[in-house]
């Protein structure tokens, strides 16, 4: 018999579980049944912790971009003393776009789910954490943070299309960082 989940390992197994789903599906063709099953929880008990889909998907987003965030300040922290700060985030943003396509894509499904109030409000929050993070551990230009952040789109869009022979090479791009 394995041991039981504590309740915060269980709520990340649903966030992680969410963000694969709904990144695969969008906000709509998501099943709260599957990412429970995903998850190793009933579905009762998911609406128990979230309340709905709406919560569900706004936590999963929130958790998601959480794990940007934290990917890049430790990235500035470890980066080499001669490695600009928005290459070391470029670079670590580059390991996303070899782990699961899904995770890019639930980005993608943020963005286009947008209209959704519930979905606006938190994609635009998430949005501007990033944007602001980029900025502040940068300390790059306004110019400079677009630059990176356009690129980043551009980055992400290969990634979940799966086209990495697009890429050329992201390092030497992120040089011009």
């Amino acid at each position: 018999m394995s041991p039981r989940m504590s309740a915060d390992d269980r709520r990340e197994a649903i966030l992680q579980a969410a963000i694969h789903e709904y990144g695969r599906s969008g906000m709509h063709a998501t099943s709260t049944e599957v990412i429970a099953e995903r998850a190793g929880i009933s579905q009762p008990y998911l609406f128990r912790l979230f309340g709905t889909k709406a919560d569900l998907i706004t936590a999963a987003i929130e958790y998601h971009t959480d794990g940007i965030r934290t990917l890049f300040r430790e990235a500035v922290e470890q980066r080499p003393q001669d490695t600009s700060p928005l290459v070391a985030m470029g670079t670590a943003y580059l390991t996303l776009l070899e782990q699961d396509p899904n995770d890019l894509r639930c980005q993608l499904h943020t963005w286009a789910a947008a209209s959704d109030p519930d979905i606006k409000e938190v994609a635009q929050r998430t949005y501007r954490a990033i944007w602001a993070d980029v900025a502040e551990l940068s300390g790059a230009s306004p110019d400079e943070v677009r630059r990176f952040m356009s690129y980043g789109m551009l980055l992400t869009i290969l990634g979940a299309l799966d086209l990495p022979d697009l890429y050329g090479n992201p390092l030497e791009t992120l040089e011009e960082f």
